[in-house]
């Protein structure tokens, strides 16, 4: 068997896509499924769109998701070079050869290559049989005046000379599939395989862009996604795992994959999945690693002993790493307490609560400043008193974090400590008077 080779030819325009990564996704697994090589190149052939710093974001984020090339312009290899824009002597040279052989000709000062007649089809790994009747296609140029090659010919003489056995790419390349298969014939070269992934799209259906969805590697880093939840995000996409599961290692993708098990219809790009596939990764991580990973997203300089006590009662919570200071913030900063939604959470006027927090400075006394005796404290108290169970703690939240929804209101207690605690209760109290 010839040996599997793949590649992914993402254009420096300025970010790494997600759309340009799930196609590397799948590159990569069928290369390491079948001890193949995963090539980068890169297509620089756009001069107006080019962005001479954004080879350096691709790499980055192919590296931080472990998406690892085996040949590359920033690694090399023996096919190389990796750059459409130093290959441009290649593009020539076969472009000569085909208007020597009479399979393309001079338009002004541009080659044209000759459509020939009949019908062009190939067997797609995804979607079976496709033919285009060739009386469709219109002669197309392969070398454009200035001696830079179009984008199907350059396509196809990289994919010939870096050996590439199988083009595993988007769907909206079908319509390119034909001319490139044009090229090969006429060159005598072989033909690789091809398979078409499924566009990704909106919740709307709309093709995903950065208009409606973030579409850049960096913001999915700077919000927070573990890479590992992101690459299971990603293989879901299109792709179902045979024994029906939503979350699992990238080592089972690389094991069941096969393209049978790939759908054509549009999978739905939604950010609510990935951000419960996150939380579970995050869940999975011991406090330790955690502590590490939320050390880029402290924004408020928490301790790092202070981060330690605040993780578990945060863990459950976050289904973003950047969710840390926010469900934390309070800990070190003191909150804005709003006295209506004081007052509307706890469904009671200003005397009532007043006499509750008043209440509870009175009887706290020399407890034991933990949560299980915090917890026995209030219950008592609220049994003792009449109060609301719900409502009386909900006060007690708001005055000392300025927030409805925290973490384990008792644990917070014991983590904020006896001081802060009479502190934030007795700035709440002169808010009521």
């Amino acid at each position: 068997m010839k040996e599997i080779r793949v590649r992914i030819a993402p254009s420096p325009t300025g970010l790494a896509h997600v759309g340009n990564i799930y196609i590397a996704l799948f590159n990569f697994t069928f290369a390491r499924q079948n001890k193949g090589k995963f090539v980068l190149r890169i297509e620089d052939t756009d001069m107006k769109r080019h962005v001479p710093a954004a080879e350096k974001v691709i790499y980055e984020a192919l590296g931080w998701l472990g998406l690892r090339y085996d040949e590359g312009p920033d690694i090399g290899g023996k096919y190389g070079p990796y750059r459409q824009s130093e290959r441009l002597a290649l593009y020539k040279k076969y472009a000569d050869q085909l208007l020597k052989d009479g399979f393309a000709y001079k338009d002004e000062r541009a080659i044209r290559f000759k459509v020939p007649s009949g019908k062009t089809a190939w067997g797609d790994l995804i979607r079976g049989k496709i033919e285009f009747d060739n009386k469709e296609i219109k002669d197309f140029v392969i070398l454009k005046s200035d001696n830079y090659p179009s984008y199907n010919f350059a396509v196809a003489i990289d994919d010939w000379q870096m050996k590439i056995s199988h083009v595993i790419r988007a769907e909206e390349h079908i319509s390119n599939t034909p001319r490139q298969i044009m090229i090969y014939e006429a060159l005598g070269a072989p033909v690789p395989e091809f398979a078409h992934l499924p566009l990704l799209r909106n919740t709307d259906h709309s093709k995903i862009s950065k208009r409606k969805n973030p579409v850049a590697i960096s913001w999915y880093q700077e919000q927070g996604y573990l890479p590992e939840a992101l690459l299971n995000f990603l293989c879901l996409l299109g792709w179902s795992h045979p024994q029906g599961k939503d979350v699992f290692p990238m080592a089972e993708f690389i094991k069941y994959f096969s393209f049978e098990r790939i759908s054509t219809s549009a999978p739905i790009f939604d950010l609510k999945k990935l951000d419960w596939l996150n939380g579970v990764y995050i869940r999975q991580k011991s406090n330790k690693d955690l502590k590490e990973l939320l050390k880029p997203f402290n924004r408020e300089g928490i301790s790092f002993d202070l981060i330690d006590k605040t993780i578990p009662l945060v863990k459950e919570r976050m289904t973003k790493l950047s969710e840390f200071s926010a469900l934390t913030e309070f800990f070190v900063k003191e909150p804005k307490v709003d006295l209506k939604i004081l007052m509307e959470k706890g469904e009671k006027d200003k005397k009532v609560i007043k006499k509750e927090f008043e209440k509870v400075l009175e009887e706290i006394g020399n407890i034991k400043w933990a949560t299980n005796d915090l917890e026995n404290f209030f219950r008592n108290l609220a049994q003792k008193e009449k109060y609301h169970l719900g409502k009386f703690f909900m006060t007690v939240r708001i005055a000392l974090t300025g927030k409805t929804a925290t973490p384990p209101l008792f644990e917070t207690m014991e983590v904020l400590g006896k001081d802060k605690t009479f502190y934030r209760l007795k700035e709440a109290l002169s808010l009521l008077k």
